[in-house]
């Protein structure tokens, strides 16, 4: 599916301004391959923020991504097209997220979970809530009281959650890109509670990752074959997840040492 099909595909859900985003890029489709997001949103004279919405509408996790996709698309998706191998894809994505972790130091996190009262889980995306109950999972396992929350500060859940929140309680937030803008009102909301914040994204500099107490970074990469656009690597979320609670439950048992292998 090209970038006409996709347009086409969403066209309903767009607003004036994507419509506007949208022209800027059929009329300068070779050059926006190039361009930053700053100059992106200076030369089409719409905001950052309206861009990554935009992106984000025709199903990529922001510009960067689109930017991408438009520049494979038209290079004709170059000399990958066909070539590629996802067994590869994900192996290697593997590989890069076990050599990261072995020089991670969790400790100071593993504390804040041993003394925590409370645990919240926030996520959105249907990946992700996967992710969220596998991580709930494994935290209930170590005895923690393990709560999921919508990633909606408008949802009942979320409202009894701030009601509730102490300085004793801990929040994990999920997120593939990290760039959700969704998520800004409810993370912009927790910081105002100065509560402690753990995000779990893929590995890059993102909004969410910024504005956290702590970050942990999963490793995802998408085909760079165009044919297969839909194709993304996420088991190394999942990877991570049971890779930081085992490491929890070593340093419960006074097992756990930086850099172990």
């Amino acid at each position: 599916m090209g970038l006409n099909d996709l347009i086409n595909t969403h066209f309903d859900e767009l607003s004036d301004t994507d419509k506007y985003i949208c022209e800027f890029i059929l009329d300068q489709r070779k050059k926006v391959g190039d361009m930053s997001i700053k100059e992106f949103s200076q030369l089409s004279l719409t905001s950052k923020s309206s861009v990554i919405r935009f992106a984000q509408k025709l199903g990529f996790t922001g510009y960067s991504e689109l930017r991408n996709f438009i520049k494979w698309e038209s290079q004709d998706g170059g000399e990958a097209r066909g070539s590629h191998h996802f067994l590869n894809q994900v192996l290697s994505d593997t590989e890069k997220l076990i050599e990261s972790i072995r020089k991670e130091d969790w400790l100071s996190i593993y504390k804040k979970i041993e003394l925590s009262q409370r645990i919240f889980v926030i996520t959105t995306g249907v990946t992700q809530q996967n992710q969220a109950l596998e991580l709930q999972r494994q935290l209930l396992l170590t005895g923690k009281n393990v709560s999921l929350i919508p990633g909606n500060p408008k949802s009942s859940e979320f409202k009894r959650m701030l009601e509730q929140l102490g300085e004793s309680d801990m929040i994990f937030v999920l997120s593939l890109s990290g760039e959700n803008t969704d998520l800004e009102g409810v993370i912009n909301i927790l910081n105002l509670k100065k509560s402690f914040l753990v995000s779990i994204t893929n590995y890059k500099s993102n909004w969410l990752s910024k504005n956290s107490t702590y970050s942990l970074y999963a490793r995802s990469s998408k085909s760079p074959d165009l044919t297969d656009w839909w194709l993304q690597t996420t088991s190394t979320f999942f990877v991570l997840i049971e890779s930081f609670i085992f490491g929890y439950n070593d340093y419960l048992r006074g097992n756990y040492h930086v850099g172990e292998s």
